[in-house]
């Protein structure tokens, strides 16, 4: 489990915050995913273990008229 540190933000130019990548050349896309679903769900307020179900019932579909 991960724990967001709000406590390491600090301001930077674009150059060091190339260089402070928190991914590094050997890290995986699949650990790369997990981390970004982490934090969209500590953003969003969202249990990343049981994310809620989308509502198909809002959406609907059909063909343009030609």
């Amino acid at each position: 489990m991960y724990k967001m540190d709000k406590n390491s933000v600090k301001l930077m130019s674009h150059k060091e915050a190339g260089k402070e990548n928190r991914f590094s050349a050997d890290t995986s896309l699949t650990e790369r995913l997990r981390q970004a679903w982490y934090l969209t769900c500590m953003a969003y307020g969202i249990d990343p273990e049981h994310p809620p179900k989308m509502d198909k019932t809002v959406f609907s579909m059909r063909k343009h008229a030609q």
